[in-house]
């Protein structure tokens, strides 16, 4: 019996570990663009009016990667806030498809005011922040979405991936109220995607910035300067490129555009400022044809409290998640379910660097947007942030603990021996 069990052994140490599978990538889009007449979201002075045109279309964008055992695709939509519902009914009609069934979803909302409104089904709140519902409208948001993931699957082919990080100066400022003088992230994250010969596939870039350089006046529906700023990228990267913007930890964070012009030049202005930190970002990383994709995911419910202004607002549970995804061992993306106070970013940074990251990214508003997620000194101050934060005091800090486990769940091989039961028992905490 030992003599075949060392036999067996052997046999397995002799044999050449399989050969990976070689990436894939594809990108793809839908348009999220109601007709003119419907209201859009995120500015209650408008009163719910319908918006008199389109000055540039609001997009849906896919990037998939696929590193031979998993897929994720990573959709941008131009809009306030996907909220959970709109992203499960994404899930559904991806998961429907036998090809995409067990892709992995993630759905970014870029935050725009100038988006698409008439989503939300809540008598009083939902009509002030989007206008009055409209189920026809909510259904051309959840097909576009997934249009755009189907388009990507449709385009699978295989690819070399980086991912990069740089800075963009000067694009953004802090608009909390509490604490003062607190200095924003200015941090760029690229995944650059090329084709087998190198030539550009896909860009998804991160940058954390409220998209609001255009202001309650504006009647017209647009991506802000996410729009211009996806536009110039591609022209500056060329190629026949596809780009993908996901906002970051934008909760207390505004943009800041250059130029004293009317506010669409503004927006162009501060698209090209960015695309042109993207480009340079894109230059300097190299892309690999290896790929790894690891994944750890936390569903909860969400017990609505009463706001930090005191707004009670009942709206019942809602399940709501967090995610981390990491790519090749290194480098961390955090999807957050609200607007996260660039706060926390600085913590979960400095935490995911001590872990042995090279960064940790956060992936704003994504698969859920139930508001601002807030520290507590800011709760109590009631800063303009709480006025919207539905958690509940510490519920900021509940979920940067929730994001430190699946952190620690991912680490890096051999940065930090830790009890894998332990982190197991964090992760099975739901956050109330």
């Amino acid at each position: 019996m030992r003599i075949r069990t060392l036999i067996l052994l052997l046999t397995l140490l002799l044999v050449p570990p399989a050969p990976r599978a070689q990436i894939r990538a594809g990108v793809g889009e839908g348009n999220i663009t109601p007709p003119a007449g419907t209201p859009s979201a995120g500015y209650g002075n408008r009163l719910g009016r319908g918006m008199t045109g389109v000055h540039d279309p609001l997009l849906a964008r896919a990037l998939v990667l696929d590193d031979g055992t998993k897929t994720i695709a990573l959709i941008g939509v131009d809009h306030l806030g996907y909220n959970s519902a709109m992203v499960q009914a994404v899930k559904k009609a991806v998961h429907e498809n036998p090809a995409t069934a067990r892709w992995e979803v993630y759905l970014g909302s870029s935050h725009t005011h100038a988006g698409g409104g008439a989503y939300l089904n809540l008598p009083g709140l939902g009509e002030l922040l989007a206008g009055k519902f409209d189920p026809a409208i909510l259904q051309l948001y959840i097909e576009g979405a997934a249009k755009a993931v189907f388009a990507a699957a449709a385009r699978l082919e295989p690819a070399r991936v980086g991912v990069g990080y740089g800075t963009a100066e000067s694009l953004n400022r802090y608009r909390g109220d509490w604490p003062p003088n607190v200095k924003t992230l200015d941090d760029v994250a690229v995944i650059k995607v090329t084709r087998a010969d190198g030539s550009p596939l896909g860009v998804l870039f991160n940058f954390a910035a409220h998209a609001t350089v255009l202001g309650g006046s504006n009647m017209e529906f647009s991506a802000d300067f996410v729009g211009y700023a996806r536009k110039h990228t591609e022209t500056l990267i060329g190629g026949g490129v596809s780009s993908v913007y996901f906002n970051g930890a934008q909760g207390d964070v505004a943009p800041r555009a250059p130029g004293s012009a009317d506010a669409f030049q503004k927006c162009e202005a501060m698209g090209k400022a960015l695309a042109d930190a993207v480009k340079r970002t894109w230059d300097a990383t190299e892309v690999s044809s290896q790929l790894r994709i690891n994944s750890a995911h936390h569903t909860y419910e969400l017990e609505p409290k009463t706001t930090g202004t005191g707004q009670d607002i009942r709206i019942g549970s809602q399940s709501t998640e967090v995610n981390a995804i990491v790519l090749n061992d290194r480098h961390a993306f955090v999807t957050i379910p609200g607007e996260l106070s660039c706060i926390y970013d600085a913590d979960i940074k400095r935490f995911g660097g001590w872990l042995g990251f090279t960064q940790v990214s956060i992936l704003g508003l994504t698969n859920d947007a139930h508001g601002y997620i807030i520290t507590p000194e800011s709760w109590r101050h009631q800063t303009y942030e709480s006025s919207l934060s539905f958690g509940g005091e510490f519920y900021g800090e509940r979920l940067k603990d929730l994001v430190y486990a699946l952190l620690h769940a991912l680490e890096p091989a051999g940065a930090y021996n830790k009890d894998k039961a332990r982190r197991s028992s964090v992760l099975s905490v739901p956050v109330r």
